[in-house]
């Protein structure tokens, strides 16, 4: 073995030897390693939110208490969102029916007695309603409010509790109504 005395020796191979490389050129490589966890965690959460932000189809959910009536003029009510009411008159064995508004129901002295036409509680619900969807839409002062009232009535509900219902609804300054009701079957409407 031959003894060579020590020259000097670079850090770093050199550039031009590195330039002139066939493989490479002094080019950086394409590669890119990318980690795949959190972007598929990161996805997942995404759809998981907007799944539960958003209804598939603007649908009224029914409630087991009450049954709509069916009708040949009935269209989906897609893409429709307002401000729900759920209304049914008592049935066999039970003390007394249904009125919710946005799933929370009313006390009798928001109700009320029989006489008074509006339900002095519903309005002061749908008032509060419409001014806080008024702070976050905006309004037009020159056009009255937009806000539509979805009624969810029962097929026995006596009239004089829808009326009461719409008289409340006007007098709180919502204008739009859409009725709830189910395809006729058979070409038939339910008697």
């Amino acid at each position: 073995m031959s003894v060579v005395t020590p020259g000097r020796r670079p850090a770093f191979p050199p550039i031009g030897r590195l330039r002139s490389s066939p493989l490479s050129g002094g080019k950086k490589s394409g590669f890119v390693s990318l980690n795949l966890t959190p972007m598929v965690d990161m996805f997942t959460i995404l759809v998981v939110f907007l799944i539960q932000l958003f209804k598939a189809s603007g649908e009224v959910e029914l409630s087991s208490k009450i049954q709509v009536p069916k009708t040949l003029a009935s269209a989906p009510m897609e893409g429709v969102t307002g401000t729900v009411v759920q209304v049914s008159s008592p049935k066999d064995g039970e003390a007394e029916g249904i009125l919710l508004l946005d799933a929370i129901p009313f006390t009798t002295e928001e109700m009320g007695s029989e006489l008074d036409i509006p339900i002095p509680g519903m309005v002061a619900r749908l008032v509060k309603t419409r001014e806080q969807n008024e702070k976050i839409f905006g309004r037009d002062p020159t056009k009255p409010y937009d806000g539509l009232l979805i009624i969810q009535a029962d097929i026995k509900t006596d009239f004089r509790l829808i009326r009461r219902i719409l008289a409340s609804s006007n007098e709180a300054g919502w204008a739009k109504f859409k009725f709830v009701s189910q395809p006729a079957a058979s070409g038939k409407a339910a008697e």
